[in-house]
């Protein structure tokens, strides 16, 4: 089974402006990223491998290297193996192929392709037009620093643009409670920490920030020269704050859902394992092995006493037996299993993974 050990910290040497907002909302996962040398301890979900095939295609298609539907469909197909063959490398052969393991996988594909003809880019005469794509930028101190999607300059302006491939908006309540969609604040924030960075690049400021979804969907984000300033400023007190704890081994961490949720590193942060305790919000378990049942199709049955309630997880394969017989009595870490219907009852899933504790 797998145990965390010894965590050895180390200095964050620069954030994105991707990452910032994440780092924002619990520094130590970004602190825990840096100690595993950005290697997941969970698996990452097959729809993000896609995610990368997609924006990889966007940024092919962006510079003009995929112009027609045969070169889209060879690029894509190649893009896609590979993806593949790397989830293999990585010990996760069960989410190949990603086409029968990512939902809406085809109609993904059919809005990427869409964006051949994508005219939302594209404006005026093509000789006063400058477009780069994945350009790197970073700051004068190299704390912050990342790549641009997209930068369309035109005469004296210039647009920046990042492209989504999930869901841009989320619907928020104004203050008479109606609901409205408002663009996700990281990506806001996102895009103003690019701005700044282009500015400390040139001397001047983009005259658009634009957001551009699958479906060729284009949002603009407001800004001012003062916001973009604030933001990095933040982005780099926040870096140095975090080196500090760093250097003085003083951590902290802010465990909630939308932190934790989708954290790759929760089996190494005691912050979450101590949160989960009085959270039954996750599919995880952290607790203490008090029996364990096999049964005559050869599943496996764990029971677990956590500490107001006692569950059982079902579905291990009997190669890992030995490994719970051994264990009784020991405290674990169950990640990825799946509630059932019946209460305090969880299966396995393909992606369950154990931690020693």
């Amino acid at each position: 089974m797998n145990r965390i050990g010894k965590i050895n910290y180390r200095q964050i040497n620069r954030i994105s402006p991707s990452q910032f907002y994440s780092m924002k909302n619990c520094a130590y996962k970004s602190i825990l990223a840096e100690a595993f040398e950005k290697k997941p301890l969970l698996p990452i979900s097959p729809t993000a491998y896609l995610g990368i095939v997609m924006h990889k295609m966007l940024e092919l298609i962006s510079k003009g290297t995929v112009s027609s539907e045969e070169e889209f469909d060879f690029q894509f197909n190649e893009q896609v193996k590979f993806q593949e063959e790397t989830l293999k490398q990585l010990g996760y052969p069960f989410f190949v192929p990603l086409q029968k393991n990512v939902k809406d996988f085809g109609m993904k594909k059919i809005l990427l392709k869409k964006h051949l003809k994508n005219r939302v880019i594209r404006t005026g005469s093509a000789r006063s037009i400058k477009i780069d794509s994945e350009k790197w930028f970073e700051s004068a101190d190299k704390s912050i620093g990342g790549k641009i999607d997209l930068i369309i300059e035109e005469g004296f302006e210039t647009e920046i643009i990042d492209f989504k491939t999930g869901g841009i908006t989320h619907d928020v309540l104004d203050d008479e409670g109606d609901v409205f969609s408002n663009i996700k604040n990281e990506y806001k924030e996102q895009l103003k920490l690019y701005a700044y960075l282009y500015f400390e690049k040139t001397g001047k400021y983009p005259v658009r920030l634009s957001l551009v979804d699958l479906a060729k969907q284009k949002f603009t984000v407001d800004f001012t020269s003062h916001e973009c300033k604030t933001i990095f400023d933040e982005a780099r007190e926040l870096l140095k704050a975090t080196n500090n704890s760093i250097n003085n081994s003083i951590f902290s961490a802010n465990p909630s859902v939308e932190n934790c949720k989708y954290c790759l590193y929760r089996p190494a942060c005691s912050y979450f394992l101590e949160y989960l305790k009085i959270n039954d919000s996750f599919n995880d378990i952290s607790g203490r092995i008090s029996k364990v049942v096999k049964y005559l199709n050869g599943n496996v049955t764990v029971f677990i006493d956590l500490p107001e309630r006692s569950i059982s997880v079902m579905g291990f394969i009997a190669e890992n037996l030995q490994y719970f017989n051994e264990n009784i009595n020991n405290t674990i870490a169950i990640f990825n299993v799946k509630k059932e219907a019946s209460e305090n009852v969880y299966s396995v899933t393909r992606t369950t993974t154990i931690y020693d504790q």
